[in-house]
């Protein structure tokens, strides 16, 4: 009897038969480490390492919580053995585009010249894309000198938990990195006796994107930024604690920037704000409690001395605004009521998808939103459940003068109504009513929201259909908001 030689399909290595360029793309997603790991699947893939050109080194995937020397030595051995082989066999090895360092369990606290060495070599790598995160002992035992970041191939790089530092604080670093166009700063410690910025944008002439985010009572951004190539800057202070207080002043210096993203502590005074070129802004404000009780006290006759209006002045060219709750609070309470007029703004976003401000300061500053945007047509609100009528507010209403928000919307150009978080409560829809019934050049109603009942929702949508529309044009749709 002839015995079957046919293979089964099914029993067959495909993966092994594809081309080496698409193995390198699927080893791509993987950790440096667990891409090593299919080396003992057979020799086609022993030299695939070689070619993968991110390497990603995460010792959280590779050591547990309680990892003993050993553990630590084997793993630091890995990173040195994968590098020297990138380093010794360049011909038979591809261009290293991106390296990421996770290290949080282990780290320049453990041997800072050896890691000090991993980050010369993946420089002299041509590394285009580097990231650096290292644990919370790093602040202590680790300073960053801009000058080991020197490269001309260095285009995206990101820092997490360590100091960067020049060898002598009292003068600018000289520029190491030409071809830097994005940089991302994590709770990184900056030490330059000036503005602690001026000695990053001088190390990296040429940067386009700069995104800094602090916390835990570790702010060092002193609120100076001049740069004549940034064109987006994103500044992130987690609202922790008061400990550290406002900064005393901020100042925008940068002519190209069109993209400006603002979350802090308001500042006590704004100047030398050059944002001719900016189209977006995006501000999160938050008033301290000192601020507050300051705005409280009797001395003060219920307003801080100090006001944003420079700062809202200097945004007025924008074509997209989008402003937090504590952001209106600060408008209301601290811009003495002086709203410039937005000629260029389009799109307007108001609030917060988490349950955040009061109703009363909201529908105080609609109006006059509204009337000082003449060009508006994209009125966004994001949780408009957050300004209906709490419990502890029953008087609110009668402060409001409803014939303003009536005018105001009656004389807007907007066409797009865009509202998140909707419940369907019974004041959320006497809101929508007068939305749809005053907003005559409306084309478009997006309005998503959480119910999970599917009663419920058809109710929802059901109320929504059957509400007066000024314009004829109106479309409304109803989207069940993603989990």
């Amino acid at each position: 009897m002839k015995s079957n030689k046919n293979e089964n399909p099914s029993s067959r290595d495909l993966i092994s038969t594809l081309p080496d360029g698409v193995l390198c793309i699927i080893l791509s997603f993987l950790t440096t480490k667990e891409a090593a790991s299919t080396q003992v699947l057979s020799k086609r893939w022993s030299n695939l390492l070689q070619l993968v050109p991110i390497l990603d080194f995460d010792d959280s995937l590779s050591l547990n919580s309680k990892m003993g020397r050993e553990q630590i030595q084997v793993f630091m051995k890995f990173v040195e053995k994968v590098l020297w082989e990138r380093e010794n066999k360049k011909n038979s090895s591809s261009p290293v585009k991106k390296v990421s360092f996770k290290l949080s369990r282990i780290g320049p606290h453990e041997n800072p010249t050896l890691v000090l060495q991993w980050i010369e070599k993946v420089i002299k790598l041509g590394a285009l894309d580097l990231c650096l995160s290292f644990g919370e002992l790093s602040y202590r035992n680790f300073c960053l000198l801009y000058s080991v970041l020197e490269s001309k191939a260095l285009v995206n790089l990101r820092i997490r938990r360590l100091c960067l530092t020049h060898h002598d604080v009292t003068t600018l670093p000289d520029p190491v990195s030409p071809s830097l166009t994005t940089l991302f700063l994590d709770s990184v410690k900056l030490t330059y006796d000036g503005p602690r910025l001026e000695a990053v944008l001088s190390a990296f002439p040429n940067l386009e994107n700069l995104r800094v985010h602090e916390s835990k009572g570790r702010y060092y951004w002193d609120g100076s930024v001049s740069s004549p190539t940034l064109k987006r800057f994103v500044y992130r202070r987690d609202a922790d604690d008061d400990a550290f207080g406002p900064k005393p002043c901020v100042m925008f210096d940068t002519p190209g920037l069109v993209y400006l993203e603002y979350s802090d502590v308001v500042a006590d005074k704004y100047e030398n704000l050059r944002l001719d070129s900016l189209v977006e802004a995006r501000l999160d404000l938050l008033l301290t409690e000192d601020q507050i009780t300051r705005r409280d006290g009797p001395d003060n006759v219920g307003f801080v001395p100090v006001d944003v209006s420079t700062l809202f002045m200097g945004i007025r060219n924008v074509k997209i605004l989008c402003l937090s709750p504590d952001a209106l609070d600060t408008l209301y309470y601290r811009s003495d009521k002086k709203i410039p007029v937005f000629n260029n703004l389009i799109s307007l976003s108001l609030g917060s998808d988490r349950s955040h401000g009061g109703p009363y300061i909201f529908w105080k500053l609609l109006p006059s939103l509204l009337l000082k945007a003449p060009n508006l047509q994209t009125l966004i609100i994001k949780g408009l459940v957050h300004y209906v009528k709490k419990g502890w507010e029953v008087g609110w209403h009668r402060l409001l003068s409803w014939d303003d928000v009536s005018d105001a919307l009656s004389s807007s150009g907007v066409k797009v109504l865009q509202i998140t978080g909707y419940k369907g409560t019974g004041e959320e829809l006497s809101h929508m009513e007068c939305f749809l019934g005053k907003l005559s050049h409306l084309e478009m109603v997006r309005v998503t929201h959480k119910v999970a009942d599917d009663g419920e929702r058809r109710r929802l949508v059901n109320d929504l259909l059957c509400l007066h529309k000024a314009s004829s044009k109106c479309k409304v749709h109803v989207i069940k908001e993603s989990a």
